[in-house]
Formats: structure tokens, C-alpha cells, sequence
């Protein structure tokens, strides 16, 4: 971002069963922009209610930019990685995350994400509820209350690049990981002063091990096997969804 730039106030709101509670913390905070995090229609049982069209006509109409952006709202995963995704693009520009209009599961993979970058919470009460099958869940906004947040380290983007690999490839050697991490630059191998020292490969395998795979299998999300005088790395499912989730790290 130059320095004539300034920073725009951009609302990431999940479209679920809500209509005032996404509309009035988008007016009442003067958006400049809001992405909306909508799930495939294509997907078996997702429905998307009418409303959802007039909170898009309603928001247009105050002049603010909008955006959708494809989201499973109803996956954890799918939700902290795209809102975390979505802050760190945007991270010269004051993001808030709508807590309240879509899925709980949405609200917690939310919350996490603004943790893990800095992006704003907030929720907005109803004023109150009733629904119905074309009706969203709640009627009325009250105004949207910002949630404290606690920064959280953002994980090792090392590690993600390893899970990576390890994912596309699997199962791979622990000479295979070293030589990935050569060809990538990664820090393991790149902070590794072999001069003077008489063996440095075994080096490179300690420090795969210290740096990389034991972090990885202590958290669970790697497993390791020994095949003849070869140990094979793979990717458990808790890898792969933390994967899912951190994924945008490798941008960098």
C-alpha cells in the first residue's frame, strides 16, 4: 500500500440466517467494503435464503463495495482459513470479522483467525428471534459489541511448507524432506553453518528432526515409519486440517 493510500474498513461477514445482524454493523460502522463468505450452492444442502440477496441490494445502497468469497461456513477449518487468509491480504487495511451472522462453528474458526492476525472481532445481539423457513433467525440489530482478542503465535510457517510436501508426496524419506528443504531454502537447512564439522549430513538430519518432524509429531500431526533403514514421514488428519487452515502462509 502507498503512502497516499488509506486504509479502508473491510467486513468479513459469513452469509447464514441472518439479515439485520449482517446489515446494520456494516452501516452503522461506514464499511468501505464487505466480503461475504458464502458456501457452494452446488454443494448437496446448501440452501441459500432470498434474504441473502436483499442484504447485499440493502448494503450496495449505502455505497459499499461487496464481495463474495467461497466458504464452507459449517467447517472449521474451511472458516479459519479463509477469514485468516482474507486478514493477512488485507492486512494494511482495518478488518472486522462479523461473529454473530453465521454458523457457530464459523464464530469460533472466526475468532481464532483474528487471533492469529490482528483482524477485529465483534457480535451483534438480536433485538429479537423468531425465523422461520424464509425468514432469517433473527429480527433487529443491536449495536455490534467489539470482542477482546488474545494474540495467539502464528504457526511456524516452516512447518506448513513441510505439511505441504509431505501431503502432495506422501509417504516421504527423511532424505526427501532435506532435500525439499534445500531446494526451498527453508531454515533448517539454511541457518546450518557445516564448516568445520566432519559429518554435516548427519547434521542436516538432527536438525530436520529438532526443527521440523518432532515438533510435528508431538503436536500430531505427522507419524513416522521405519521401512528397512528408512523412516517414511506422512500427514495425519489433524495435519491436513491444520494445513487447511494455515495454508496461505506459503504465499510467502
Amino acid at each position: 500500500m502507498s503512502d497516499l493510500d488509506v486504509p479502508r474498513r473491510v467486513h468479513v461477514v459469513p452469509l447464514g440466517y441472518e439479515l439485520d445482524r449482517i446489515v446494520r454493523p456494516v452501516v452503522d460502522g461506514d464499511a468501505d467494503e464487505v466480503i461475504f463468505l458464502e458456501p457452494d450452492a452446488d454443494r448437496e444442502g446448501v440452501d441459500r435464503p432470498s434474504y441473502h440477496e436483499t442484504a447485499r441490494e440493502r448494503i450496495r445502497a449505502e455505497g459499499v463495495q461487496t464481495e463474495t468469497v467461497e466458504c464452507d461456513i459449517f467447517n472449521l477449518f474451511s472458516s479459519l482459513g479463509t477469514i485468516a487468509e482474507l486478514s493477512d491480504e488485507l492486512r494494511d487495511h482495518n478488518v472486522y470479522v462479523n461473529l454473530a451472522s453465521g454458523s457457530k462453528v464459523t464464530a469460533i474458526g472466526g475468532m481464532i483467525a483474528c487471533m492469529v492476525t490482528g483482524a477485529i472481532p465483534y457480535y451483534v445481539r438480536a433485538a429479537e428471534y423468531a425465523g422461520g423457513e424464509e425468514r432469517p433467525v433473527a429480527s433487529g440489530a443491536k449495536p455490534p459489541e467489539t470482542l477482546p482478542k488474545y494474540p495467539i503465535e502464528e504457526p511456524n510457517a516452516e512447518h506448513v511448507a513441510v505439511l505441504a510436501h509431505v501431503e502432495r508426496e506422501q509417504p516421504v524419506t527423511k532424505g526427501d524432506l532435506i532435500e525439499y528443504g534445500r531446494r526451498e531454502g527453508l531454515p533448517f537447512v539454511e541457518r546450518y553453518d557445516t564448516e568445520g564439522v566432519q559429518n554435516p549430513e548427519r547434521g542436516y538430519y538432527r536438525r530436520l528432526n529438532a526443527h521440523v518432524v518432532d515438533p510435528l509429531e508431538d503436536r500430531g500431526f505427522v507419524e513416522t515409519e521405519e521401512h528397512s533403514k528408512y523412516q517414511y514421514v506422512s500427514v495425519t488428519e489433524s495435519g491436513s486440517n491444520h494445513l487447511r487452515a494455515f495454508r496461505y502462509l506459503l504465499r510467502d
